[in-house]
């Protein structure tokens, strides 16, 4: 099931009240992503808006701090969009972040693969592609010397 559809089967699951304003805010927050200088974008998310003033989540200080250096010109650009912001106000959301995901532990390169490698760069003459090789050897293989 695509998240649109799911969107779709639980908006009718709740009151129409709510259904609408979470579909304004998911406009919003498409609009303020349209805005948005590329840094910035999936780390600033709508909170409110209310009486012109619009309320963001960021997913760290610095987020927030370059969101306030470019607030003026992010007000500008939503008013061509129709939507009439006054103000902006930010917080700190740390659970924005992306979730730490620990690294995959890869299995290294197979022997036949590193013994080619070896052929090879002892077959080359000396310059950046044989030093790669060097390097790439060393990192897989220790023992390696090339």
């Amino acid at each position: 099931m695509s998240a649109e559809r799911l969107a779709d089967l639980l908006a009718r699951q709740m009151p129409q009240d709510v259904a609408a304003r979470a579909q304004s805010l998911l406009k919003l927050q498409a609009a303020l992503d349209r805005v948005l200088t590329a840094p910035l974008v999936g780390h600033v998310r709508v909170q409110t808006f209310e009486g012109g003033v619009l309320s963001l989540a960021c997913a760290s200080g610095a987020i927030a701090s370059r969101l306030r250096h470019d607030t003026d010109a992010m007000i500008l650009a939503l008013g061509k969009l129709g939507l009439p912001v006054v103000k902006v106000r930010s917080i700190v959301d740390p659970a924005l972040l992306a979730r730490y995901v620990p690294p995959v532990d890869k299995p290294g390169l197979p022997t036949a693969a590193l013994d080619g490698l070896s052929q090879l760069n002892a077959s080359i003459e000396e310059g950046p592609l044989k030093d790669a090789l060097t390097r790439l050897l060393r990192h897989h293989a220790p023992d390696c010397r090339g």
